[in-house]
């Protein structure tokens, strides 16, 4: 890919042209540029060099150091308790696997129903008359009141004591 040639690179405005001929860099305000490097601090510093140490200790260590070893597999044979409730557990699985369903008798069951006392009765009856009252209440009966709210307003007398009080 070559490059373009002058003719076809983007042209530039002849305001802006003269504008940046112009420019007087004298009227720029000083500033003082600051670099910024953090650097790592002192726990940083340590972990990464102990990290280090980890790393070459890894790839600097020799196989030919190890010592070939043979693993012995033992087996552990269960105690007198676990082989005596093993046996028990037994026994009760192969007792109710070989449980017969036909030696069992049919039975009946009598549902009694409880039913509350005359006290209790009476009771009810009275709260169910209370609700029935309450429920068909023929407001058509009651009379109009009007009601009148007094706020007894404190004498000048009073006002004087109150404000000497306090």
């Amino acid at each position: 890919m070559s490059s373009p040639s002058k003719e076809n690179l983007p042209k530039v405005p002849a305001p802006l042209k003269d504008e940046l001929a112009q420019f007087d860099s004298s009227k720029m305000k000083h500033t003082e540029t600051q670099e910024k490097c953090s650097l790592p601090s002192k726990d940083d510093v340590q972990q990464e060099k102990a990290h280090n140490s980890i790393l070459t200790g890894v790839e600097g260590f020799e196989r030919s150091r190890l010592n070939s070893v043979e693993t012995q597999e033992k087996v552990i044979l269960p105690n007198a308790e676990d082989v005596v409730q093993e046996k028990i557990h037994q026994n009760m699985v192969t007792s109710l696997e070989s449980f017969d369903k036909a030696a069992l008798h049919h039975a009946e069951t009598k549902e009694k129903a409880v039913l509350p006392s005359s006290e209790i009765i009476e009771q009810e009856k009275g709260h169910q008359k209370l609700v029935h009252g309450i429920e068909n209440f023929d407001t058509s009966n009651l009379k109009h009141a009007e009601t009148l709210e007094k706020n007894i307003l404190p004498s000048k007398e009073a006002i004087a004591m109150e404000k000497s009080a306090a």
